[in-house]
Order: C-alpha cells, then sequence, then structure tokens
C-alpha cells in the first residue's frame, strides 16, 4: 500500500488524480451493473422494509442499467468540464462534492445494508476496496496540496449529504423514465 501510495505521489499530478475520481467510480459501477439486477429481485421486500417510510419505487433490469450507466457518465462529464479549474474554484470544488458523494455511498447503502443484511450487497467489494481507500488517499492529498483545508472539506462533505439523497433519487427516476 506505501508503495502505491509512493508511485501516486511521485508520478500522478493532482490534476491527473482527478481522472482517477470516474474512473474508480466506473470500476465500482461495474460490479454494481454485473450484481444488481438479480440481488434486487432477491431482495427488495428485504430492502422495502429497511426504509422507514414507504417510497412507491419499481426497480427493472433495465433501469437499473441505465441508471448505473447515466451513474457513471455523468462523473466523466463533470471531470470533463471541472478538471481544469485553479484551486479554491467552484470547478474544482464541484469535482470535490462529486468524490465526497462517493466516499458517502461507500457508507451510507454499501457498508450500511451489508451490516444490517448481514450479506453481500452489489458494490460493497470495490465501495470497501478501491473507493474508501482512494477516497481517503484523495482526500488527505488534496489537503496536503493545499487544494482545500479542513473546514472546506467539512462543508463539502454538509453540501455532499444535502445532495446525495436527490441526486441518487434523480438517477434512478431518470432511469425508470428512459426504460419506461
Amino acid at each position: 500500500m506505501r508503495s502505491a501510495v509512493k508511485f501516486l505521489n511521485a508520478k500522478v499530478s493532482f490534476k491527473a488524480l482527478l481522472w482517477l475520481i470516474p474512473c474508480v467510480l466506473a470500476v465500482h459501477n461495474c460490479e454494481e451493473a454485473l450484481t444488481m439486477p438479480a440481488w434486487v429481485a432477491k431482495n427488495f421486500s428485504s430492502i422495502q422494509q429497511m426504509i422507514p417510510f414507504h417510497v412507491n419505487i419499481r426497480f427493472s433490469s433495465a433501469q437499473l442499467l441505465v441508471s448505473l450507466f447515466l451513474a457513471t457518465l455523468v462523473p466523466f462529464v463533470v471531470t470533463i468540464l471541472c478538471v481544469h479549474g485553479e484551486k479554491g474554484s467552484m470547478r474544482l470544488n464541484v469535482l470535490f462534492i462529486l468524490q465526497s458523494i462517493i466516499l458517502l455511498n461507500v457508507f451510507i447503502p454499501h457498508i450500511g445494508v451489508s451490516a444490517v443484511l448481514f450479506r453481500y450487497n452489489p458494490g460493497v467489494i470495490t465501495a470497501v476496496v478501491l473507493n474508501l481507500p482512494f477516497s481517503f488517499y484523495f482526500f488527505r492529498r488534496a489537503l496536503k496540496e493545499e487544494y482545500m483545508d479542513w473546514k472546506k472539506l467539512g462543508i463539502l462533505f454538509v453540501i455532499a449529504l444535502i445532495l446525495y439523497v436527490p441526486v441518487a433519487a434523480s438517477l434512478h427516476f431518470i432511469g425508470e423514465w428512459m426504460v419506461h
């Protein structure tokens, strides 16, 4: 692990590191695409029981795959539009918020659902093995290279918390709209 960190620090500029945000997420979304349709079909009633309020959500394999495609495509577009932002710019802050949402995604559905159901759920492996360590490395490096400070990091996470559910719901409902 230390050699990977040393390699990244020595060979990958921070601007190049920004491109790993959508790339790492794409790997994660591939795990979900391969496992989620069958898992949701088998576990949908358990999912509904876990939600503390009634939500009329439909899941189909096509909808899930379209939503995952969008959840992969949009971060690449965001990265294309924001990667050339300067330190402190809104463009870079958008990428930092995106990575904050990805880090929240590790805990809220993936680790949380696995802990509650005490079994695998789609995406938990790459969430824990890739997204979690990448997120920690990414934010540590952003702090070290003064792209942000602790206060800004806290603000970004609050924004990510506010945006998490609306973003996830939007991806779901756009995917549902596109296939129906």
